[in-house]
């Protein structure tokens, strides 16, 4: 059998310790120095990136208030162009509203002018205007002029070519465009 023979590592000695105790002494600024420089850099590092992160934000705040003042601005801009819109829309009604109340009351005043004229057939002193129509036409045309009486009221007397409506209805539709010039004075 053999003898295991056991040995062991050589120990190091104090000197040996000492040196490495004097490498460490001598690498204490070093590291110390390399620490100060790191964290020199790590503060300039998140100085800059703060900077950075407030310029970030400053533009951002900047281009949001842009944004906002151009979103402003146009949703102003387009409730002026509703805004327009709408009081032409409602103009338009107005002014139609006020058209269509006008054309009521000139085609009843119409209406009234012509029925108040063809009652004048049913007034007492019919015979007598009649006989006045009658001496207007022959005035007009002469003796020989054909005198037709109309139902409503009236004549409608012809000589030759010429003709002369002295119907009721007519004198009335005449005697309302006579006056109706005068009418433009109500609408303004």
């Amino acid at each position: 059998m053999s003898e295991l023979a056991c040995t062991t590592a050589p120990s190091i000695g104090p000197a040996v310790r000492r040196g490495e105790e004097d490498t460490e002494a001598a690498l204490r600024p070093v590291g110390a120095e390399l620490l100060r420089r790191a964290a020199a850099d790590a503060d300039a590092i998140v100085a800059t990136a703060r900077a950075d992160a407030r310029a970030a934000v400053t533009d951002a705040q900047e281009q949001a208030a842009a944004i906002t003042e151009r979103a402003r601005a146009a949703g102003v801009a387009r409730a002026a162009t509703h805004r327009a819109a709408e009081q032409r829309r409602l103009r338009r009604e107005q002014r139609a509203a006020l058209l269509a109340a006008q054309r009521d009351v000139y085609d009843q005043w119409r209406r009234q002018g012509a029925a108040a004229v063809l009652r004048l057939s049913a007034e007492p002193d019919w015979q007598h205007l009649r006989d006045l129509l009658r001496a207007k036409a022959i005035q007009l045309l002469g003796p020989e002029a054909e005198i037709v009486a109309d139902p409503a009221g009236g004549f409608v007397a012809r000589y030759g070519g010429r003709r002369l409506d002295l119907r009721l209805s007519t004198v009335a539709a005449r005697a309302l465009d006579t006056v109706e010039p005068e009418l433009t004075g109500l609408w303004t």
